[in-house]
């Protein structure tokens, strides 16, 4: 189960430190990819994000500061940290596993790059670590969330009414979402028995076979209601429910013991 909001500085000279591990003999060009991070479009000037053959590799220093990691690097064992609350992790440059809230270890064996005296982490580094990640090689975008942010997100299209953006900003292309009148009748549904949305209250998460299930409690002024949300591989939405009020309840509870 991940957790992914965090806080963050990491400095180029911090990189340079463990420069004798990070190698690329073979780094292609720099495209001209889009990143979004939570939903905002980080300006990265002349350290965009690339690919080189399958992987696409974003610049790290910028990348972890927008989702506001706060890191810590030790020259003596060329370990980093990334810490936020009481959750962190924990990798080597030169490693093949990254150590997750001190005692998860999850393989990993995607290679960090330098160029131009910049560090790029691939792709699946930002997944492996928890985040929502998803690329579109068709529209050049590159994108990064925080489950909650995510949710906070889909939460926000529903209360808007905007249902269209939701289908083409956070849907699978091979989805079936549900009906948009059948999504905004199930969404008024609940308006009227819970009163106005006020937002997310919390947010839990889990993964399990390439599948990312986001359960998320919308406060609202009355009552409250359960928005869970299942991604693919993809990164984006496969599955959308709304909980009526009266069973959340349930949801959170989660199936009872056989």
């Amino acid at each position: 189960m991940f957790k992914r909001i965090v806080a963050v500085f990491l400095s180029v000279m911090l990189f340079a430190a463990g420069a004798g591990v990070l190698t690329s003999n073979n780094v292609s060009a720099a495209g001209s990819l889009r990143i979004i991070v939570n939903g905002q479009e980080l300006q990265t000037g002349e350290t965009s994000a690339y690919t080189n053959g399958p992987d696409v590799m974003l610049p790290l220093r910028e990348t972890v500061e927008a989702l506001k990691y706060k890191v810590t690097f030790s020259g003596a064992t060329g370990t980093f940290l990334l810490e936020r609350f009481q959750e962190s992790v924990q990798f080597r440059l030169s490693g093949k596993e990254l150590v997750l809230d001190g005692k998860n270890k999850v393989p990993f064996t995607g290679g960090f790059e330098l160029k131009q005296k910049k560090a790029y982490a691939p792709l699946s580094f930002f997944a492996a670590i928890g985040l929502v990640t998803s690329y579109n090689p068709e529209t050049a975008q590159v994108e990064v969330y925080t489950r909650e942010v995510m949710a906070s997100a889909v939460a926000g299209l529903l209360a808007a009414g905007n249902y269209p953006a939701l289908k083409e900003r956070y849907y699978a292309k091979d989805a079936e979402p549900a009906a948009l009148p059948a999504l905004q009748q199930s969404w008024e549904g609940i308006n009227m028995l819970a009163g106005s949305y006020r937002g997310v209250k919390s947010t839990t998460s889990t993964q399990q076979d390439g599948v990312i299930t986001i359960v998320s409690v919308l406060s609202f002024t009355k009552a409250e209601a359960v928005l869970t949300l299942e991604l693919g591989a993809s990164g984006k939405l496969t599955k959308l429910t709304l909980t009526p009020v009266q069973a959340a309840s349930e949801v959170l509870a989660g199936p009872a013991p056989s």
